[in-house]
């Protein structure tokens, strides 16, 4: 049985309950791999390679916009400067997130100071390095998998009767998984 798509509007400017909860799931991290496309260097025929690398967030914004700060110079800037679409993906013990969306380049150095912490001083000379930028990825995409709280209750229950019973467990009809497409940015 096909999960439902749940489309994410709200017209009077607060976050649907789906997309704050698209929030609240990427809120408990601090890293995230973030996989990008790079045409350039494809590994078989002409597909692009997919390339994921853990991530610090520097920012969440309200509506799931996540900020990275990273070396101008790197691959992953070359890749999004050729294909503009990256996926994040987030794992904990009990809530998964597989996000996908637009990602862009900044330079902006008001907003790099802004974001900036200490951390960031390992690779760089300070915020005004010329190196440091920023991969900001707007979310268009995602797909959420929650097992915590009573739902993880109910999912281990469900699972330790269908170990016992020897049939598989009931697909739970989006109780733990949910699609969700987002507002374009």
């Amino acid at each position: 049985m096909a999960t439902p798509q749940k489309v994410l509007e709200s017209s009077d400017g607060r976050l649907p309950s789906d997309e704050k909860n698209l929030h609240d799931v990427l809120s408990e991290f601090s890293s995230v791999l973030l996989a990008t496309f790079d045409t350039r260097t494809p590994v078989l025929a002409s597909s692009p390679t997919v390339n994921a690398r853990p991530m610090s967030i520097a920012k969440l914004d309200d509506d799931s916009t996540l900020y990275f700060i990273t070396d101008i110079g790197t691959e992953k800037v070359g890749a999004v400067a050729d294909s503009r679409v990256a996926h994040v993906f987030a794992q904990s013990n009990t809530r998964y997130c597989s996000l996908k969306g637009r990602i862009e380049i900044s330079q902006d150095r008001t907003r790099i100071r802004e974001l900036w912490s200490k951390v960031n001083d390992i690779w760089f000379d300070g915020p005004e390095d010329p190196r440091a930028c920023l991969l900001i990825v707007r979310p268009v995409e995602a797909e959420l998998w929650d097992v915590s709280g009573s739902k993880g209750i109910k999912y281990l229950f469900q699972s330790f009767r269908a170990l016992l019973s020897g049939k598989t467990i009931a697909r739970s009809g989006g109780e733990t998984h949910e699609k969700l497409k987002l507002r374009e940015h």
